[in-house]
């Protein structure tokens, strides 16, 4: 009786040192998953803000405006408002209308 219960006290502490052994590795790869998983939020966090600065950085009104002048040698024209075309296709119209006047002065 005695061998017994030593026995299945023996067999439950390998049982239960087996589950720990596997569960902690389980949580160990778990945590490797999360740890890389965190280091690619914060490059994509930092990506994310660099985009963002070289976006409002690029598109503010000055910095384009400098750089127009710079580059046209103050030959800028601003465009006329009746040259902006809301689609495609009134730019089409209008480009065809502009082809049948000049075909007609020749």
């Amino acid at each position: 009786m005695h061998k017994i219960k030593f026995f299945i006290s023996i067999f439950v502490f390998f049982l239960l040192m087996s589950i720990t052994s596997f569960l902690k590795t389980k949580t160990m790869i778990i945590e490797k998953k999360i740890n890389k998983l965190e280091r690619e939020l914060i490059s994509k966090k930092n990506n994310l803000h660099e985009a963002q600065l070289d976006f409002y950085y690029l598109s503010s009104p000055e910095y384009i405006s400098n750089k127009v002048i710079k580059f046209t040698e103050n030959n800028y024209i601003s465009m006329d408002i009746k040259n902006i075309y809301h689609n495609y296709e009134e730019f089409l119209k209008d480009e065809y209308k502009n082809y049948l006047s000049r075909n007609e002065k020749k």
